[in-house]
């Protein structure tokens, strides 16, 4: 036999027979990954995924690649952007990604890896649940299941983190305990528990069951000392962490502000573990019932949708239980965050592989003389539940699409991203730059990028240290990654230090970059400097004494001084300008209904007024005005100026007056 006919036997023994239904699990795990690849990539490219956690991931292989820190995140924590991950949670396994990374440096490669690692575990799920069930059938509805499971695909398109391990890796730990290689399962779950601190949580939950499980099976004596080794295990994972994050921050434990709002004030210190939230709670039994309250429809609902997929199976398996009930307590007891019980951000990827574990030894059961005890009445089970899962693959379908909706998760570039990266462009690659979340994707691998996601952090660090003074500051306040202005902590953290302390360098599109010592004139990023027309909506404005009425806002005058509306806070650059109100007055008298004016400033002054008396209908009343230098809060607001009447308001553009010259409109 030649050596390639050796080759081709030896690879022969490890595929699948051609006809085998695990070469529809690869097709479909295949599918995920080329998918799922290709759209996170647009995604990143669309400016839709974020600094929290994308591009910290980036800057965390840069900076210690490049011998500049150790995992250092850019992203400003009370610790400050130069700190360690691991000053925050410990993860060995994170480290297995810093080669690759090496070798092909580039956010792709995570993107690629994510997806790969992911899909990897669904015929990984397709093993183990074909090694216990005897219905193929019923085990590959049950990977499809998982496959297209809602809380999965939120997970997926959740930027990056080394949690994307666990699926594969929990799988593959009970896969070869249920196949008694005892050793290889001792492997996995040291993998499992040095991939992040908070899996030692679920592992003690799920140990627990294995002690019940083997109990119950007839095998503890012989299962004993690898389930206390495992627990041994545990119990190192647990001190080499805290160890860890000791080496890097001199406070561990959850801050306080993520953790449930009756235990705050029991709370002393910016931090708190959780083994003294135990404690108050033991000592407060009341609080159980205050936490647990609070938002508990919701916690109810998300839990039960959870459980939805597998049909409630995995309710009646002690593995699942064990390791579900101590992140539910945590979730709804001790956490203050609505991203726990709803199984936001990448929570899904501790708990879903458990949750399918159940599901697989509960149909397993199903399977056996003790609860089905003829063939026929199997084979009746066996095609319910088919039926059953084939209706939720469909349901998991038609959610996972709504959540991609919802999140809208549509990838596309158009002219202002292109402006968006031009803009990235002007600043120095070298210079140390400050800017939102999700433009720091895209700034990541510079040694000196830093930004901010939360406003509450960014305020946390400047309590213990002096507010950041980088040389440029990049900011999009029409980018809305996931309806979210990312722009804004940033804005309000320096609103008196632009257009003095920093100074406006190149303007173009709501794209802002910002020069520390600049007091030039702004240029244009693709030429000459403009400010575009932009047209601000009823939602942009905070109704005062107004309601909303068919597309209006509407108020009625008679008193003095008081706000029909306010807002919308935005930025405005230097220069001319005219702010076109949309309105529609009815005075009862001679004096005007309302006063129209545009405000700037911290506390918001008028730099220019207009008083309006009646109109003829709808019609527009233009207000000019001149900024002498960018303000990062002008408001166009109207207040009541004495006179009855009734006032209302459609919206309001403001554009340069130069443009506004040049143009035609109806007054």
């Amino acid at each position: 036999m030649s050596t390639t006919d050796r080759v081709a036997a030896t690879v022969g023994d490890y595929l699948p027979e051609r006809s085998s239904p695990t070469w529809y699990v690869l097709a479909l795990a295949l599918a995920l990954f080329v998918g799922f690849s290709i759209y996170l990539s647009l995604l990143y490219r669309s400016f839709w995924l974020t600094g929290a956690d994308f591009g910290s991931y980036i800057h965390m292989f840069e900076s210690t690649l490049h011998g500049q820190g150790f995992l250092e995140q850019g992203k400003y924590t009370v610790r400050g952007p130069e700190s360690s991950y691991w000053g925050g949670h410990f993860t060995a396994t994170l480290l297995a990604f810093l080669p690759i990374y090496a070798l092909v440096p580039s956010p792709y490669t995570l993107l690629v890896i994510k997806s790969g690692l992911l899909a990897a575990s669904v015929p990984m799920l397709w093993v183990l649940a074909r090694s216990h069930i005897e219905s193929d059938r019923l085990a590959g509805l049950l990977t499809a299941s998982y496959a297209l499971n809602p809380f999965l695909w939120s997970a997926w398109l959740f930027d990056f983190q080394e949690q994307i391990l666990l699926p594969l890796l929990i799988f593959a730990a009970y896969y070869t305990y249920s196949e008694r290689r005892y050793i290889a399962f001792l492997a996995f779950l040291t993998l499992v528990l040095f991939t992040n601190e908070f899996t030692t949580i679920l592992v003690g939950g799920f140990l627990v069951g294995l002690v019940v499980v083997s109990f119950r099976g007839g095998r503890l004596r012989r299962e004993a000392p690898y389930i206390g080794v495992a627990a041994g295990i545990l119990v190192v994972a647990r001190v080499v962490s805290g160890w860890a994050i000791g080496q890097y921050t001199d406070a561990s434990g959850l801050p306080t502000d993520v953790i449930a709002a009756p235990l705050q004030p029991f709370v002393e210190g910016s931090r708190v573990g959780i083994g003294q939230l135990i404690t108050i709670v033991l000592g407060n039994p009341e609080l159980i019932i205050d936490s647990v309250s609070i938002a508990i429809f919701d916690k109810v609902v998300y839990l039960v949708l959870l459980l939805l997929p597998v049909l409630f199976l995995a309710v009646a398996d002690e593995l699942t239980l064990g390791s579900l009930i101590p992140f539910i307590g945590f979730a709804w007891v001790f956490a203050g965050r609505d991203v726990y019980y709803t199984f936001g951000a990448h929570y899904p990827l501790y708990l879903l592989p458990f949750v399918y574990i159940g599901a697989v030894r509960v149909l397993a059961r199903i399977d056996t003389s003790e609860i089905v005890d003829t063939e026929s009445a199997r084979a009746s089970a066996r095609t319910v539940l088919s039926g059953l899962l084939a209706l939720v693959l469909v349901v998991n379908l038609a959610v996972g699409v709504a959540i991609g909706a919802e999140k809208n998760a549509v990838p596309g570039t158009n002219d202002h991203t292109e402006m968006l990266e031009e803009g990235i462009d002007t600043v120095p690659e070298n210079a140390s730059l400050l800017t939102q979340n999700d433009v720091f994707p895209h700034v990541a691998e510079r040694p000196n990028a830093t930004f901010s996601a939360n406003r509450t952090l960014f305020y946390r660090y400047q309590r213990n240290n002096q507010k950041p003074t980088p040389e440029y500051i990049l900011l999009d306040t029409k980018l809305e990654t996931q309806g979210v202005e990312w722009a804004q902590p940033i804005r309000s953290t320096y609103a008196n230090q632009f257009g003095t302390e920093y100074g406006l360098v190149r303007y173009d599109d709501e794209v802002w970059v910002f020069k520390r010592g600049y007091n030039g004139s702004p240029d244009g990023i693709r030429g000459n400097y403009t400010v575009e027309p932009r047209t601000y909506e009823l939602n942009d404005f905070i109704p005062n004494d107004a309601l909303r009425i068919d597309g209006q806002l509407v108020g009625s005058g008679g008193g003095e001084g008081t706000y029909y509306w306010y807002g919308p806070g935005t930025m405005l650059p230097p220069g001319e300008y005219t702010a076109t109100f949309r309105v529609n007055a009815t005075s009862t008298g001679e004096r005007p209904v309302a006063n129209l004016e545009v405000a700037a400033g911290t506390t918001p002054r008028p730099v220019a007024t207009e008083n309006v008396t009646n109109t003829d209908g709808l019609e527009t009343i233009t207000v000019p005005f001149t900024l002498d230098r960018m303000h990062s809060n002008v408001e166009f607001r109207a207040s009541q100026a004495g006179g009855a009447g009734r006032f209302a308001l459609e919206n309001v553009t403001v554009q340069s007056a130069s443009g506004a010259n040049s143009s035609t409109g109806t007054n």
